[in-house]
């Protein structure tokens, strides 16, 4: 038998096809206080929340670094570009926003974010969907609350627009989770043992995404 807290804080409990009821609520028993200290940890966690402002010099995440915002006039954006040229752009190790959009700040950086994580997903997947043997046939992306990704139907991957903040290796550990999850839905012994075969130490980038993913938001 054994025990796990998913991302979304849900207890999982696997135990074998014929186990006695009995049995599985004294082994749920036995692992109550573990339980209840690994759930607190959770919610402590994620309840720090990043307390960012849309204002000159705020930093902001992409791919594990820090980008600091800078306001610039709408002729400055669309220098050398479209006249309907974005209002936020990633430009010389800065955000530069047009302040005229100022009040729909965050809404751009959503849109901005949406729009690079399908340019990094549909890059990526090329790496690993041979050596997992599946396909991905569609990507969509939204806001998925507490989770990073998940897995739909038909070789669908729904990732949430907050995943392309965390460090690429992180990024591509969620990913390659969710295609291993194409051929194999549960969190079993061998969904495990297929992600350690393209990411062999896997278990440092849940830990970092259980300590850090609080602050992968705006």
């Amino acid at each position: 038998m054994g025990v796990s807290i998913e991302r979304d804080g849900g207890v999982m409990v696997r135990v074998p096809h014929k186990a006695e009821l009995n049995d599985i609520e004294k082994f749920i028993a036995e692992k109550r206080i573990w339980i209840y200290q690994k759930l607190a940890r959770k919610k402590a966690v994620n309840s720090e929340r990043p307390k960012r402002e849309f204002v000159n010099g705020q930093g902001f995440l992409y791919l594990g670094r820090s980008y600091r915002l800078k306001f610039v006039d709408n002729s400055e954006i669309k220098s050398g570009r479209s006249s309907k040229a974005a209002p936020l752009r990633l430009w010389r190790g800065h955000f530069e926003l047009a302040q005229s959009e100022k009040a729909n700040a965050r809404n751009h950086f959503v849109s901005w974010y949406k729009k690079q994580i399908k340019k990094q997903l549909k890059e990526r997947v090329l790496r690993y969907d041979k050596r997992i043997g599946v396909t991905v046939k569609d990507i969509r992306i939204s806001d998925l609350g507490h989770r990073w990704a998940s897995c739909g139907r038909n070789g669908a991957i729904n990732f949430n627009w907050r995943s392309v903040m965390a460090p690429v290796w992180v990024f591509d550990y969620i990913l390659v989770h969710e295609m291993v999850h194409m051929s194999e839905r549960g969190h079993t012994n061998r969904f495990w043992h297929l992600v350690a075969r393209v990411i062999p130490d896997y278990e440092k980038h849940v830990r970092w995404l259980n300590e850090n993913g609080a602050d992968l938001d705006l």
